[in-house]
């Protein structure tokens, strides 16, 4: 969600303790954070409310994140206005495998599907082990239900001097029959629940679909042939529509399938790539300014948050550009505000002409924009310096804004468009997002005062 922040980084931990990935939840404040931190098979998440767990455990930003997810409730999360149970429920549904902790300090009822309580003030490993623990014993599996105990003796398993453990006790009920995979690993026997799952994570269906139907068909020679594919016009098959449009082909080698017709199965396919699409256009939609097309401020923080972790891991820079338009108000007071978007539109227009592919360009609000400058693969040349080619970047485009005429404004623009902003680069000018971001509103403010129509690189960053 939109205050998630993510953590990769940590020291070598050994033995069991490391065999797992695991992605980690913090709810509200916890106090885990720290003792989660270090351990570099855990992926750290934060973010304020309980719903927004429920949001980051079915969106994760990149397909690296583990698999496994424990989420961990902290002592403010029990004051969101949303039910517990019904929180803990929804987090199921998104899903199933998912571990639920509390700490010992939540109020828990009774009826509640908390899988583990653990004190706020348990050892680091102590807590590490307990994450795994909970993320195994909720793997799904045949059986009975399965009871884990850590106490002191957990210590002897792990690196490190022995510190005084509390107990805690892990109990866990058998998966349900719809658990029979985790949500997004398709196999045999499994129903529509795994395309629910893909589609809540924002993945393809397509392929899980062939395969739930050659699976029920009894026809392994079933497949799709997408509308966009060059071979779909001269292949014959049974057409996969919705309200009239054709999403592509379905074919089989035997006809038909013991399951039913290809045109039965071709009316379910069809079904589900249009809520496929449909699931695109609002991911695009909550992502995007409709005005010009950038991202969104919502984007933007969780994109940043991502960046700042995967820079802190590989040891590389992030930067940030904040800036906005001098005297918007009065272009858009003299020329109305069909002048004012077209400005906008056009100011992004030309942010991305002078980007890197990797860049994200961003309207945060009004006539504020950022833009993350990123390389997620490090420099492409060795002798690169980073914020000084991000200044480079930053300057040409002060530039063309400058020289760039605007048809709406005509000959009666008051001159000029110019913009003030601020560069602050990671690590030096912030280590987090609302760090970074504050350093780059004061140095765009100091622009203002001191005449507007420049853009000022942090001095910590301009020294390196």
């Amino acid at each position: 969600m939109d205050s998630a922040a993510r953590s990769r980084n940590g020291d070598h931990v050994s033995g069991a303790a490391a065999e797992l990935e695991v992605r980690v939840i913090l709810v509200g404040r916890t106090g885990l954070d720290a003792k989660l931190r270090l351990d570099p098979g855990l992926e750290l998440v934060r973010v304020r409310t309980p719903l927004e767990a429920i949001g980051e455990l079915s969106d994760p930003i990149d397909e690296q994140s583990p698999r496994a997810c424990v989420v961990i409730f902290g002592d403010d999360s029990q004051d969101d206005p949303d039910p517990r149970d019904a929180v803990l429920k929804g987090l199921r549904l998104v899903d199933p495998a998912v571990g639920v902790v509390g700490l010992s300090t939540c109020h828990v009822s009774a009826e509640s599907e908390f899988d583990a309580v653990v004190p706020a003030d348990a050892p680091a490993e102590l807590v590490r082990t307990l994450v795994r623990d909970v993320a195994k014993l909720r793997r799904p599996r045949s059986g009975p239900p399965v009871s884990s105990t850590l106490s002191s003796d957990s210590s002897a398993t792990l690196s490190g001097p022995a510190e005084p453990m509390t107990p805690v006790v892990v109990t866990t009920t058998p998966p349900r029959p719809f658990e029979a995979e985790p949500p997004g690993e398709p196999a045999s026997g499994v129903g529509d629940d795994v395309l629910v799952g893909l589609l809540l994570r924002g993945r393809d269906i397509t392929e899980a679909a062939v395969r739930l139907l050659r699976e029920r068909s009894g026809d392994p020679t079933v497949e799709f042939i997408p509308a966009s594919a060059p071979e779909s016009a001269a292949t014959t098959g049974t057409p996969v529509r919705w309200e009239g449009r054709t999403l592509g082909l379905l074919r089989s080698a035997a006809g038909t399938g013991a399951g039913g017709s290809l045109s039965i199965q071709a009316a379910w396919l069809a079904g589900w790539l249009r809520l496929r699409d449909q699931q695109e256009q609002l991911r695009e939609a909550a992502f995007t300014d409709s005005l010009t097309g950038a991202w969104n401020r919502r984007y933007f923080e969780r994109f940043l948050h991502a960046a700042i972790e995967q820079a802190r891991l590989h040891r590389r820079s992030v930067t940030v550009l904040f800036f906005d338009i001098d005297d918007f108000k009065q272009f858009n007071d003299r020329h109305g505000h069909e002048a004012g978007d077209e400005i906008l539109t056009e100011t992004i227009k030309l942010l991305r002409s002078v980007v890197r592919p990797t860049d994200r360009v961003c309207r945060i609000g009004g006539d504020e924009f950022a833009v993350i400058f990123f390389e997620p693969e490090g420099p492409r040349h060795s002798t690169s310096k980073h914020p000084t080619d991000v200044c480079q970047i930053a300057h040409r485009f002060q530039e063309q804004i400058r020289a760039h005429r605007f048809p709406k404004l005509g000959q009666g623009a008051p001159g000029p468009l110019t913009i003030s902003g601020g560069l602050a680069t990671y690590p030096w000018d912030g280590s987090t997002v609302e760090e970074l971001m504050r350093k780059a509103d004061e140095l765009s403010l100091t622009c203002k005062r001191q005449g507007k129509n420049a853009i000022m690189l942090g001095p910590e960053a301009g020294a390196v």
